[in-house]
């Protein structure tokens, strides 16, 4: 126990025994510089040869090398801690508090359901409503249409008449002046 009360110089990590950590051995040898030997066969082909990927993940490993040991220790003690509460499962006062907490949340889904199901209510008759309008709007332009195009048909057929009737006033105009022209001619003669 004084080994572990003792503080550690910069730099130095305290190694516990070895073979009773056996995984935080197998962390920290990946984490050193020194890189395990493996043979070319044994390299799948996914794996990067580009060093400035492996050398980011290997400084951060690194930095976490020193925390290694203490970390390795309260491993036991959160074993020691959880376990008992695994074991005996939830407290009455949990399983409360887990079944209130559903019943809220039942109710709150509940209330949400039927404020979504009374929108959606209300924008079927606001849709239903805007169809009528739509399709009266539509009834109105439709008359408006027939209404405009029957005006442009009797305003054609009125230039049509006036035109008719300005040529046969022309025509009597000129009929009367070349008649006046022969009366007077007789008249003189």
């Amino acid at each position: 126990m004084n080994d572990e009360a003792k503080p550690l110089k910069p730099g130095s990590v305290q190694e516990p025994a070895k073979g009773t950590y056996a995984s935080v051995d197998r962390l920290m040898e990946l984490a050193s510089d020194k890189k395990p030997e493996v043979p070319p066969e044994a390299k799948l082909p996914e794996e990067s040869e580009d060093p400035q990927k492996d050398s980011s993940m290997w400084k951060i490993l690194l930095q976490i090398k020193p925390f290694l040991p203490y970390l390795a220790r309260l491993v036991p003690v959160l074993d020691v801690v959880v376990g008992p509460l695994q074991s005996a499962g939830l407290s009455h006062e949990v399983k409360q508090s887990i079944a209130q907490s559903a019943v809220k949340i039942q109710n709150i889904q509940r209330d949400l359901t039927d404020a979504v199901t009374s929108a959606i209510d209300e924008q079927a008759v606001q849709l239903t409503r805007l169809e009528e309008e739509i399709t009266r709007l539509r009834d109105a332009a439709e008359k408006q249409t027939r209404a405009q195009t029957q005006l442009a048909e009797e305003l054609e057929s009125v230039s049509k008449l006036i035109r008719i009737s300005a040529v046969g006033l022309g025509i009597l105009l000129a009929a009367v002046i070349v008649m006046t022209g022969i009366l007077l001619a007789h008249t003189t003669h």
